[in-house]
């Protein structure tokens, strides 16, 4: 009998509609490889998966997902979504929206799911050039449209509303013509956040990217930003998330924001300061290593 070796990962990353070439990051519990030994799959003349063997492989693994517990599902996405925020991988954030997006359909957690769907979603659209708004603009629409629903099953979810609230403006970003209607939407939004959670890091950090980035003109402040990403950090260094379920980003982040608003005003040290602040909190930040303190380097020759 002729045996294909078909690893789990190939069959999810097929599964998850990625391109060709593409694997699924393995995780801890990942099931064994699966031996293909049915010759209505493997083809014993060519030695080669038979036509229609990975479809029936995806609907055996489809079936498997289906039953497994959503807390199962929203831990192996948020691994997914770390590594891909730390290496800026697309593939591995378009995998963890997969995993959130299908936890969504089970009855318990559905907030959370949605939620992280959208963060996933909020990742991608950070990875993506800022012209490339063909592609920008459905990611955060769907990324919108999780936090709704988020936001629906659960009001008191401070950390979606502060999220919908950055989604929201980075609409604006590419389209400064939608202010008019986005803006209050933004604004109700990080208010029902910061009276929800005042001391919620993740609400800091989003409420000071909307300082940093929005004109002054219009009310934006990126000194009253610096003290928005102090405060978030203090917060992060704090803040328990005993619940693994729970979001617990941000520290790490609020540290690179720090460093950011000091490198815009050329407080280079300062900026440096941060950059290694943050690396000390998450040594793989693939955008400090890679982007900030770069940046900061030719800075400074």
């Amino acid at each position: 009998m002729t045996h294909q070796l078909v690893t789990p990962s190939v069959l999810l990353a097929v599964l998850l509609g990625l391109p060709p070439g593409s694997t699924a990051q393995p995780t801890p519990d990942s099931t064994p490889p699966l031996l293909l030994t049915d010759a209505r799959l493997v083809n014993p003349a060519t030695k080669t998966v038979r036509r229609g063997a990975l479809r029936i492989e995806r609907e055996r693994i489809a079936a498997v997902l289906d039953e497994a517990p959503t807390d199962s599902l929203i831990l192996k996405g948020k691994t997914l979504l770390e590594g891909g925020t730390n290496r800026g991988s697309v593939d591995s954030l378009k995998q963890a929206r997969a995993l959130f997006k299908r936890a969504t359909g089970a009855a318990e957690h559905q907030a959370l799911a949605h939620y992280y769907a959208a963060l996933a979603n909020y990742r991608l659209n950070n990875q993506f050039p800022e012209d490339a708004e063909d592609r920008r603009e459905p990611v955060l629409e769907d990324a919108i449209d999780h936090l709704k629903q988020a936001t629906k099953i659960d009001s008191t979810m401070a950390d979606a509303w502060a999220l919908l609230t950055g989604c929201y403006g980075q609409m604006m970003g590419m389209n400064p013509m939608q202010g008019m209607s986005l803006g209050p939407k933004s604004s109700e939004a990080m208010e029902k956040a910061m009276t929800l959670a005042p001391k919620n890091p993740r609400v800091w950090i989003i409420s000071g990217t909307q300082d940093y980035f929005t004109l002054s003109m219009f009310g934006g402040d990126k000194e009253q930003a610096l003290e928005k990403f102090k405060k978030a950090a203090r917060l992060a260094e704090q803040e328990s998330v005993n619940d693994p379920l729970k979001p617990n980003w941000g520290h790490a982040e609020a540290h690179a924001w720090i460093g950011i608003a000091h490198m815009n005003a050329e407080r280079y040290d300062q900026a440096r300061t941060a950059f290694e602040k943050a690396l000390d909190v998450n040594p793989d930040y693939g955008w400090v290593k890679y982007v900030l303190l770069p940046k900061l380097d030719k800075k400074t020759g």
